[in-house]
């Protein structure tokens, strides 16, 4: 072979090299939305004395009579439950959330009768260059005390809409886990985060459903709970403080939903009658018109990934 062969034989072989070795530098592709969401589904801790478990929210749709806010009140409406309906709510029948703590056992026969095993509803929402998968958990009846058991001070409400996410970079590496608390939640970095495996562990605090990653009492964050609640609890002589433990260990099942399916992640209005809050001495006092609204209607859907790594460490 000629030298100038041998050079361009030699030329040759390099190029390939560097050809291969940029192939083999080059990212994998991120595995599909739906292995993401089966991958990283929470194992929900419960507190040992926690009645009210996860559920699908078709029981708790099936038991409402949609209602709509009118100048006089709250009147019946026609169904089916809509796609928007900001002015409407729903309202279980056969439980009344005025009864405060001595309702629980309506709640959670009427659930019950469904006969079907804890969910949890999962989307892979994506902005940038970051993917986050939300699994939201419902419950039908929220019942928060400070003290455990529940006293005289308490704050009741129908349906509860909570969450766990996952953030993941574009290759799907986690990153972050986020925890629904009250009016908002924490964070940790997945390093940091309890977890099974690729599955992140939620203690739910007993009542109130709310997420952390420890277990244990948990003080109120100002800047997660309502101050103002807050600070009724602590005139009336009570620590402002959740409570989780390790009780059930809750597997869900997983459920896809988007935006508009299914038809109930369309309605915007609430999942739930009036709440009430009642302190020693007194009687109960309507605390808010509605349940929560659904997930799709949340900040943290409307703002992902943004909302939940704008939440303080928890």
């Amino acid at each position: 072979m000629s030298t100038r062969l041998r050079v361009a034989a030699t030329l040759l072989l390099m190029l390939g090299l560097v050809a291969g070795g940029s192939a083999a530098a080059r990212p994998s592709a991120a595995p599909s939305p739906a292995t993401l969401l089966a991958r990283h589904v929470p194992i929900l801790v419960l507190h040992p004395a926690e009645q009210i478990a996860p559920a699908p929210v078709d029981g708790f749709v099936a038991d409402s009579d949609l209602q709509r806010r009118t100048a006089s009140g709250w009147e019946q409406a026609p169904g089916p439950l809509p796609a928007g309906g900001a002015d409407l709510r729903l309202d279980q029948r056969t439980c009344s959330a005025i009864d405060g703590p001595a309702a629980t056992p309506c709640y959670t026969s009427s659930e019950a009768a469904h006969t079907t095993r804890p969910v949890v509803y999962g989307a892979a929402l994506r902005s940038g260059k970051r993917i986050e998968l939300q699994y939201w958990v419902w419950y039908p009846w929220d019942v928060y005390s400070p003290t455990v058991p529940p006293g005289e001070l308490w704050q009741v409400h129908e349906g509860d809409w909570e969450s766990v996410s996952v953030v993941v970079d574009a290759v799907g590496r986690p990153l972050v886990v986020g925890y629904s608390e009250h009016g908002e939640g924490v964070r940790r970095d997945w390093a940091k985060a309890p977890k099974q495996g690729t599955h992140p562990l939620a203690y739910v605090a007993l009542g109130s459903h709310a997420n952390y990653p420890t277990a244990g009492v948990q003080p109120f964050r100002p800047g997660v709970v309502d101050p103002l609640f807050i600070s009724v609890i602590r005139q009336n002589g009570q620590a402002p403080v959740d409570h989780t433990g390790r009780g059930r260990v809750v597997r869900p099942r997983l459920v896809r939903v988007t935006a508009t399916t299914p038809a109930w992640m369309a309605f915007a209005g609430g999942f739930g009658e009036d709440g009430y809050l009642r302190v020693p001495g007194g009687e109960p006092q309507p605390y808010s018109a509605t349940g929560p609204k659904g997930p799709a209607f949340h900040e943290q859907w409307r703002r992902r990934v943004a909302e939940v790594t704008s939440w303080p460490r928890g």
